[in-house]
């Protein structure tokens, strides 16, 4: 990836500018967010990163600027940097070292902050290591990433200001946009300046060696800021006596601040355009700021940034002695992996045929049950309507299992009738039944509502009711009762009773329940009946008397 945004976030407001790290860095796009367009952007923190990047977004769109990954840079006053000496470890224990150092330096806590550092180089003596260490706080970082992602940019860097800086200064003396000093070797210093006030650098041989923050204030004045400028120059001399400043370079295009700077301060002053040869349409009183988004993208263009808190140094694991049978033995199994992907690829190519196959039956069975989809509702309405009735004929079946097989119960009747569904369409249940009985033991019927009541998945309120006594022609102990229950649709398969019983003979049920009249006994006194004579034969003639 060669196309980079560099956001610089100043106190003043944010310069971006976008362009190709690919060998040298080429600027292709400025663009400033600055009071001059109408506000300013808040302060960077953790209530205003969103609407920061939602806005710069709007901006970076709006200028033409296509999405990358980004380059942060912030200020040198939100950042601490500690300068530390140290024994010479290997290489893979030293970030553990400095982080531990650092540490016993710092009043906060490790999981407070993000630490990285950059070896320094510069008058190291034998035995003795050199680094610098820069923290910045964990909620300034999570600020940048929330920014970041609000504007839609993959953060790719973040970084001081003063390494970005110093990267463009070195940038500038490679084109010439600038005298570079005679040696590299030689201490050089950088001034930006802002509204809202600036930093000062020291470079040397590319690293940045001494780097203090000008307060606001301090640029309002000409005397407060050469004042400003000369107690930073005696602190460096102070500190590194040995490698005296021999120029001052301030990032502007107009070359105020140096003419004043030059006549002041006694030394070599030069004014350098961080935009040189690029994006002309850039204000002269903005092209200056632009000095730490230039700076990012000659950074990463020369290489990866000596900070970077969004990939900091970690310590690294030292390499097994074994490393190279571990080499081997990788190989093997890259080989073993590959027979095993190339056996793997003419499965997966049957499988994909197979697949392939079953697709297509697929497709036919869709289709197949799409033509078939008026048959299935029709066949649903049919299934609905018979739900709505009862197997009048299964329920006669299994009323009849219910009875004793003992006898002593009569069935007179055995009415079913459906149930019509209401006005809105609703239907508990779908069918009564009532029979009736005569009996002289009413505890058969009761065998016959409890075994109803049990089966309440499909009868609801089985009951009974007496209808009628004896009659003077019937025995007194017969009772005539009222067996009835409401019925639920249940399918054919749900009907399960298997009643083995003799249908009784037609002609003589039901039982005649005829009333028994008691057999007369004689009297034991009374004379038996005399018997009737035989009237007396006529002599003859009688007859002519008759006549």
């Amino acid at each position: 990836m060669s196309k980079f945004i560099a956001i610089d976030l100043a106190p003043e407001g944010i310069f971006v500018v976008a362009g190709n790290t690919r060998g040298a860095a080429k600027i292709e796009q400025a663009v400033s967010w600055t009071d001059a367009d109408g506000e300013a952007p808040p302060v960077l923190s953790a209530e205003t990163a969103k609407r920061i990047g939602e806005q710069l977004r709007d901006k970076l769109r709006a200028a033409g600027v296509a999405p990358a990954p980004a380059l942060v840079s912030v200020g040198r006053g939100r950042v601490i940097l500690k300068e530390l000496r140290y024994p010479a470890v290997p290489p893979a224990e030293e970030p553990a070292v400095v982080k531990f150092q650092a540490m016993k330096e710092l009043s906060d806590s490790a999981d407070d902050v993000v630490l990285d550092y950059t070896p320094l180089s510069n008058g190291t003596p034998e035995g003795e290591r050199r680094s610098m260490a820069v923290v910045v706080r964990k909620e300034l970082f999570a600020a940048v990433q929330q920014m970041c992602a609000a504007a839609g940019l993959k953060l790719a860097a973040v970084t001081p200001r003063p390494y970005a800086v110093a990267a463009g200064l070195v940038r500038a003396f490679a084109s010439r946009a600038v005298q570079p000093p005679e040696s590299p070797a030689d201490a050089v210093a950088t001034l930006v300046l802002g509204s809202a006030g600036g930093e000062f650098t020291v470079v040397r041989n590319g690293e940045v060696t001494f780097t203090r923050d000008v307060p606001g204030p301090v640029v309002t004045s000409e005397p407060m800021l050469i004042g400003e400028v000369r107690r930073n120059l005696t602190v460096y001399a102070g500190a590194a006596p040995g490698h005296p400043i021999q120029a001052l370079y301030v990032s502007e295009s107009a070359g105020g601040w140096a003419s004043r700077l030059r006549a002041a301060l006694g030394l070599p002053v030069s004014a350098y355009d961080p935009l040189n040869g690029s994006v002309p349409d850039v204000a002269e009183t903005l092209r200056g700021r632009f000095a730490g988004a230039v700076g990012l993208l000659a950074a990463k263009a020369a290489g990866e940034l000596p900070i970077n808190f969004a990939a900091p140094r970690q310590p690294k694991s030292e390499k097994d002695p074994k490393q190279t049978k571990l080499l081997v033995g990788a190989l093997a199994a890259l080989l073993l992996v590959a027979a095993g992907a190339a056996f793997g690829y003419f499965t997966l190519d049957a499988a994909d045929d197979k697949i392939a196959q079953l697709q297509k039956q697929k497709t036919d069975f869709e289709d197949q049950l799409k033509d078939r989809e008026p048959d299935a509702k029709r066949l649903a309405a049919v299934r609905q309507w018979k739900a709505r009735g009862f197997n009048m004929l299964d329920e006669m079946y299994d009323m009849t299992d219910r009875f004793p097989s003992a006898g002593g119960l009569v069935a007179e009747s055995f009415e079913a009738k459906v149930i019509a569904p209401d006005q809105k369409g609703n239907q508990p249940n779908q069918g009564q039944i009532e029979v009736k009985l005569e009996t002289r033991n009413h505890e058969l019927v009761d065998g016959v509502v409890f075994s109803l009541q049990r089966e309440m998945k499909y009868y609801v309120g089985a009951d009974k009711k007496i209808i009628g006594q004896a009659s003077a022609t019937r025995d007194p102990s017969l009772k005539d009762y009222t067996v009835f229950t409401f019925v639920k649709n249940r399918p054919p398969s749900e009907f399960t009773r298997t009643p083995s019983f003799a249908p009784p003979d037609r002609k003589k049920y039901p039982p005649k329940w005829v009333k028994e009249e008691p057999k007369k006994e004689p009297e034991p006194d009374a004379a038996p009946a005399a018997p009737e004579l035989a009237p007396p034969p006529k002599a003859k003639g009688d007859d002519n008397d008759d006549q």
